[in-house]
């Protein structure tokens, strides 16, 4: 009987809420976190903040590990904020600030401009160490339009604990049945675990358009308690010092300030992922009917391959891993009038433009 379980009890393995992303849970496939980024500059609460950001999937939840520290030696509340957007949700949209969530005591009643559709924010709010390890609260904010909660609408989820006891969100909140964590660690130094928020969602809480294939768009940040964000971000900012202050612009900052991510697949791109060698290129841009894909395969021959998004997200054109070497165009056409993200990935390497279809 043993033996006969044991295959159908790993295909259902499922991750384990616990604000801990372990070992045996990272690797690639579902059920399995992947790295989406890694943040590696400087903390401006001293040996506290983001450390990086893991996102994984199974068949009927979107996982997301945010490994940070947030326990402050100097007193006060800290927060780890992540924001969210999904394919087919009229979420907020990109340049323009944020509504704030409702309660004034969160983070997430701040209003950042955001260079993505924003639908989702959440938030743990730790407290200092001189304060008791019952010091953690959930919340969560829907910018999303057309639900019977209204955007803007900042849910209390409930009260954790630093030691990573799961919280489930009530049915009459943004995303009922989400699950929080959060495991505390006296700082980043001592965060060798990949310890900090977890938050595993389920994808019928979204509603239909999300499932392996779909892309997400992810931001997150390290604020105090009054919600001021520090100079830690994932994506990282190159070269911050400072703080961002409590309704920072990221729209204006060079790049992207977002990450893409496929499900069941890994990052698309990064804010840097655009390697001058590639000689990437779409033209005409905006397209009338047909574009072209230009790019250059550098080094010699090497495995490419290229997809294309639409604004909902949905991969509506494929290129397979085919080995290519040197000068490269590819042939657009048929696609609808809108907005794609094209992703090349040549190697391991990756960039991505917008094209527009006119």
């Amino acid at each position: 009987m043993a033996t006969l379980l044991a295959p159908s009890l790993s295909v259902s393995a499922q991750f384990v809420v616990d604000g801990v992303a372990r070992t045996t849970e990272i690797g690639t496939g579902p059920g399995k976190y992947q790295l989406a980024a890694a943040y590696t500059g400087n903390h401006l609460d001293a040996d506290r903040g983001l450390k990086a950001l893991y996102v994984g999937s199974t068949a009927t939840t979107l996982n997301l590990m945010l490994v940070g520290s947030a326990e402050s030696s100097t007193g006060g509340f800290r927060a780890l904020v992540l924001y969210l957007n999904t394919p087919a949700r009229p979420g907020a949209p990109a340049g323009t600030a944020l509504p704030g969530g409702s309660d004034g005591l969160s983070p997430l009643k701040h209003r950042p401009t955001m260079d993505m559709v924003v639908d989702y924010g959440f938030r743990v709010s730790v407290g200092a160490t001189t304060g008791t390890t019952t010091d953690v609260f959930f919340s969560n904010v829907s910018y999303v339009t057309g639900t019977a909660i209204t955007a803007g609408t900042d849910a209390y989820i409930g009260q954790g604990s630093k030691a990573g006891a799961p919280v489930v969100a009530a049915a009459t909140t943004p995303l009922p049945g989400t699950k929080y964590a959060y495991l505390n660690t006296a700082n980043l130094t001592a965060n060798t675990t990949n310890a900090g928020l977890e938050i595993e969602i389920p994808l019928a809480a979204f509603g239909p358009g999300v499932a392996a294939g779909s892309r997400i768009d992810l931001f997150a940040a390290y604020t105090d308690g009054a919600g001021v964000f520090y100079s830690e971000t994932i994506p990282a900012i190159s070269g911050r010092t400072t703080t961002l202050g409590t309704d920072p612009d990221f729209a204006a900052i060079t790049g992207t300030q977002a990450l893409a991510y496929e499900m069941g697949a890994g990052v698309l791109a990064a804010r840097s992922a655009t390697p001058s060698a590639f000689a990437f290129g779409l033209y005409p841009n905006p397209a009338q009917a047909t574009a072209t894909v230009a790019y250059t395969v550098p080094g010699g021959k090497q495995a490419v391959s290229l997809a294309v998004y639409n604004a909902l997200g949905q991969r509506v054109h494929a290129l397979p891993p085919t080995p290519q070497a040197g000068p490269q165009q590819v042939k657009l056409g048929g696609l609808p009038a809108g907005a794609y993200l094209v992703k090349l990935q040549i190697g391991d390497q990756y960039t991505s433009g917008k094209l527009i279809i006119e």
